[in-house]
């Protein structure tokens, strides 16, 4: 059974949002985040942040000055993606498959479905929404997170008000020359 990891950035304070305001990568983390996605065959993002993702990737692929960026560009511009969303979304992404849900139900079942599919592990790398949903109905196995050495004060905490109670085990961390650390949890 294919397993879901949550991938995000987060402030040392559990900010998640507003990342285009204090996100930082070296090369060094861009690379270790290209050989996370080698271990996964399928992206799912939330419909809010798919389009400007979607926009950044491609551009990044032809216009990044850092080559690591470039190689993760090509990677994910390549990735089957998934978009959940209530309603339709414009599919601007090369290989982006919309997931329509209706409600938790419809949601619970395609995760399951996309589980027992045959194939490599699945990343969940958007948005703070779609992070809370497979946390509140219990839908991962791991998390790949990226802290980030400051304090921002406000935004959208991630883990705030999320209703279950989930011991992590440490499976890999490492730290960066910019202060960010990389924690992996299952």
């Amino acid at each position: 059974m294919r397993k879901i990891f949550l991938h995000f950035a987060i402030t040392a304070d559990g900010m998640v949002s507003n990342v285009e305001q204090w996100v930082s990568f070296t090369d060094e983390a861009m690379k270790d985040t290209s050989d996370y996605h080698d271990t996964v065959d399928a992206i799912i993002f939330g419909n809010n942040n798919y389009a400007p993702l979607a926009e950044y990737w491609q551009n990044a692929e032809i216009s990044s000055n850092s080559a690591a960026e470039r190689l993760f560009a090509r990677k994910v511009n390549d990735m089957h993606k998934l978009v959940l969303s209530h309603g339709e979304v414009e599919l601007v992404w090369k290989n982006s498959e919309l997931l329509r849900l209706e409600d938790s139900a419809a949601f619970k079942q395609a995760i399951a479905r996309l589980k027992n599919m045959p194939g490599k592990n699945i990343t969940v790398d958007s948005g703070e929404g779609t992070w809370r949903s497979f946390l509140e109905h219990d839908l991962w196995d791991g998390i790949d997170m990226l802290v980030h050495p400051l304090v921002v004060g406000n935004g959208k905490p991630l883990f705030a008000s999320i209703p279950i109670k989930a011991p992590l085990r440490l499976v890999g961390s490492k730290t960066y020359d910019n202060g960010v650390v990389n924690l992996r949890y299952e």
